[in-house]
Order: structure tokens, then sequence, then C-alpha cells
């Protein structure tokens, strides 16, 4: 906490404070701005929305206690049971402005008050997935996360992240075709390769892939088809059909990139800075007062669909595309906007030795809502990252240089401008300590401005610092 804090004059932004409170103050004095108070203003939700979101998770839970109940029984019949899980603490120092999570407009999980204060941070997790494969053909697995925070955490606490089944059958002698259904990561990761989404390189995942994360996870239906060669290559062709991502672009134009390795659940709320537009009497009062879904119902009932091709050279080399178009009608379903958003991708993976290897990942694309002779969002966002890793007889030793950029077609002062421009460099150490547990330690540096906090009474030095060091156990 920055010594001169205290003698700071304050005064209320949002003129009332009525046991809800607010989540900002007007801070006069040593360069002004607003400053964090930890509590977000919320208006209450009517009576019959609290019934519906409650007995929506009871029949959720009620279905996933189902399915555990069953598993053993089908195990018994001839399929196997896999339990995938760890539990985990993280912990470490932290520096900027309030993490994303928290409702500010800062990069990481957790931050200070404003730029350049510190904080601790500790967080402890557990996820728990389980895999059944009733027959050579068919697969199934359920994946979900439980966590708490020392930060103000504003996400569920518990969530669904995966729920999906496979079918899987030989054509020819030298072909494959698999079906997949369900709630699904889309695999295009070169970094999140571990089970459960996790990753053996660093402990915050690159800004790619914390922005699949959040807010990108296909609900429907994938197909690949895959051509083994003799010389042991691997030809992969990918298409699917999704719904349930139409605000998929929300907290890219509206927040920007972020660095994290927390996974959304379904259907969940996560927050959004205070840009002063979506503010009460702002352009974009419409939305869900500071708050957006990051993947769950299907507003538009349009789906979205996505493409790939992979070439696979044993294990020294990999290389994907892919698009990918959630067809969002740009228009306002009850609070929440449906974004079209569409997206190249690309990735690759080199086995340089046994020991080291290099990957890297591409993104470029668009995001729009409404249309033109109203308030309306009209950005290109693109984001990459390159790493190397090195597993050796004292650990792996990861270091990965983001750079991540949105740029606003149309820079209206007025309803915002959501230019957003950063570069981040991360260097972890991460053990595996026997067979169940692994200890890593972190280092992450990150340089970024987002124009649309200055315009929002905060400063636009969004720059991140955080140590962090971590213990987990897996099951």
């Amino acid at each position: 906490m920055n010594p001169a804090s205290a003698h700071r004059a304050r005064s209320r932004l949002f003129g009332r404070d009525d046991g809800d409170g607010t989540l900002f103050e007007k801070v006069t004095g040593l360069g002004g701005g607003l400053r964090f108070t930890g509590r977000r203003y919320r208006p209450a939700a009517p009576t019959a929305a609290l019934r519906e979101i409650a007995m929506y998770r009871i029949r959720t839970t009620l279905a996933a206690l189902a399915l555990l109940l069953a598993l053993p029984v089908f195990a018994d019949e001839g399929g196997t049971v896999e339990l995938l899980g760890f539990a985990g603490v993280r912990g470490g120092w932290v520096e900027g402005q309030p993490g994303w999570i928290e409702g500010g407009f800062g990069r990481l999980a957790a931050g200070g008050d404003a730029p350049g204060d510190s904080d601790l941070w500790i967080r402890g997790e557990t996820q728990l997935g389980l895999r059944f494969e009733p027959s050579v053909s068919w697969q199934a697995k359920v994946h979900a996360v439980a966590r708490a925070s020392t930060a103000s955490n504003e996400g569920d606490a518990v969530g669904l992240t995966e729920a999906w089944a496979r079918y899987r059958r030989a054509i020819g002698h030298q072909g494959e075709l698999a079906l997949t259904g369900g709630l699904f990561f889309f695999p295009s990761s070169q970094e999140n390769i571990d089970p459960l989404w996790a990753s053996p390189y660093t402990l915050t995942y690159s800004a790619i892939n914390s922005w699949f994360a959040e807010e990108f996870r296909p609900l429907g239906l994938d197909a690949e088809w895959r051509s083994f060669t003799e010389q042991g290559d691997t030809w992969s062709l990918g298409a699917t059909v999704f719904g349930g991502n139409d605000t998929l672009g929300t907290l890219v134009a509206w927040r920007g990139w972020a660095m994290h390795d927390r996974l959304s659940g379904f259907n969940e709320k996560l927050p959004l800075p205070p840009v002063f537009s979506l503010d009460e009497g702002g352009s974009f009062a419409a939305q869900r007062r500071f708050s957006t879904t990051g993947f769950g119902s299907d507003l538009d009932d349009r789906p979205g669909w996505a493409a790939r091709a992979r070439y696979d050279r044993g294990r020294a080399f990999s290389g994907q595309v892919a698009w990918v178009n959630n067809r969002g009608d740009r228009m306002l379903h009850g609070d929440e906007w449906a974004w079209n958003t569409r997206f190249m991708h690309a990735g690759g993976h080199w086995q340089m030795t046994e020991a080291a290897e290099l990957m890297a990942e591409f993104t470029h694309g668009s995001t729009r809502i409404r249309f033109p002779g109203v308030p309306w969002v009209d950005a290109d966002f693109r984001a990459a990252y390159l790493m190397a890793s090195i597993d050796t007889a004292t650990g792996r030793w990861s270091l990965r240089h983001d750079r991540f950029h949105v740029e606003d077609h149309l820079q209206n002062a007025g309803w915002g401008v959501f230019n957003d421009r950063g570069r981040a460099l991360t260097f972890a150490w991460i053990r595996d300590i026997g067979r169940q547990s692994r200890v890593g330690i972190e280092l992450l540096l990150l340089d970024s401005n987002r124009t649309v906090a200055a315009q929002s009474g905060f400063a636009p030095d969004t720059d991140g610092l955080s140590l962090l060091t971590e213990w987990r156990t897996r099951f």
C-alpha cells in the first residue's frame, strides 16, 4: 500500500452507498484518479430471477451427481473410469491496478489499489475430472473447478468447465473419424496440454489462452478426421458447430486482454471494469451492470462454426491453423449483446531436442455489436506469444514473450475508445516432486496501456507485475 494514500482526500464517485456499495472512490491530490475500495455496486436481482438461478444450479448439481453415481456401475460392466484432478495453493506478490476478476482494469487475477501499489495474494483451487471409457470407441469426460482466494473475487466459487462424449471409428487402414458432443475446449492450445487443460510450462497462461479460458468454450458438435501415413505423420481436418458463445469478444473489447490461469464455468457471470459508457446513462448501459456471461445459454439461436487443419510429424513438429466465427447477430438480448466475433488462429510446436522445445500461437480477428447510426463497437484484435522451454534434472524452465493489441476503428470519445496495447515477459520454473506433486515459481512483467481507463477516470497505466509460487498435488 502506498503510504501517501492515508493522506488522500476522497469523495464518492457514484453518489450513494446503500449496502451493496461501490467499488471505486474519487481520489484528489497526489495525481487524482480513482481508487479501488474492494466492493462492487450490484443492483438487487428480482426474486423470480434468483429462484430461477437457484433451481438451475440445483438441477445441474443433481445431474452431475447422478452421472458420478452411474459411472462405477458402467465400470463394473467392462468400462474404465479414470479420476483426474489436483488440489493446489498459489500465492505471492502482485502489483498494479485491481485485477480483472475483482472488477478492475488490471490484467492479472489480483492487484493492488492503483498503479505501482502492491498486495499479497493467495488462492486455493481444486479441479476434478472423471474420464469414462465404456469401450474402445466411446469416451466421456466431466470436469469441474472449485476455488477461493484472498482477492475480491466476483466469479463463482464452483463451476462446470467441461462435459462431453466422444465416439471414434476407424476409416480404412490409415484413417480415423472422431465425433465429440457437449461442452469442450477448442483444440488449439500449444501450452495447455496437460489433463484438465492445464499447462506444464507456466503458472500463468498466455494472453490468447487466458481469453479462451474466459469466454470461448464451444457447446456443440465437433468432427475430426485423421489420416496416418506410413512415415508416422498425421494429417487432420476438423469442423465444429456450436452455440452458447454469443458473448465471445465482450471482454477483449470492453476490458482488454488479461493474463491468468482461471477457467470460467458454464453460465458464470464475469465482471467488467467500470467503463464509463457501461454505467447508468451511458451509451451501453443496457448491458447488465459491469458484468458479462463468459459462455452459457445461447442468445440469438444462430449457431457458430469453426474449421481447422493440423499436421503432426511424430513428436518432432506440429502445426495448426483454424478459423472461428460465432455468427452473433450484434443485437441486444435481455441485458447482454450477442457479439459478432470472428478470428483466425495459428499455432505450432517444435521439439528441438529430447529436453528443449519451442512453441508459438497467433490470433487475429474482429468483434462488433450494434450497427452504424447508434452507439456501436467495431474493433480488431490480435495477440501472439513465443515460448521456449527446457526440461532439466532440476526442473522445467520456461520463458514466454506475449504481445497483444486491440484497435478501435470508431475512436468515438463519447462511447469509449477501446484501444489496447501491451506486452509481457514470463519466466517460470516448475519441478515435479515424486509422482503426485509439483512446485513452481514464476515472475511475470507486464507493460500495457488502456485508453478507456483514462476516459473512465482511472490511470491509463495497466502495467502488472507478479511473483508467484505454487504447490500442487495430483489425484
